[in-house]
């Protein structure tokens, strides 16, 4: 599966900020995108086994899989 432009900044992000997981709100805000957009493109990159995630309460973490 081919990574888009968009996706590739959401992975680019979270590498930037790994070991840290970052959640789907913090990814939004910071790269200037819409909450829903911020979490396909993440669902879309689990999918793809190149991250991982964890819920916490309400929110999602995302993580550089191992």
């Amino acid at each position: 599966m081919v990574i888009n432009r968009a996706e590739k900044l959401v992975l680019d992000y979270i590498r930037k900020i790994s070991p840290r997981p970052v959640s789907t709100l913090e990814i939004s805000k910071k790269l200037n995108i819409a909450w829903h957009t911020a979490d396909r493109y993440c669902l879309k990159l689990k999918l793809q086994n190149k991250i991982d995630s964890y819920i916490i309460g309400k929110s999602t973490a995302w993580y550089i899989k191992r």
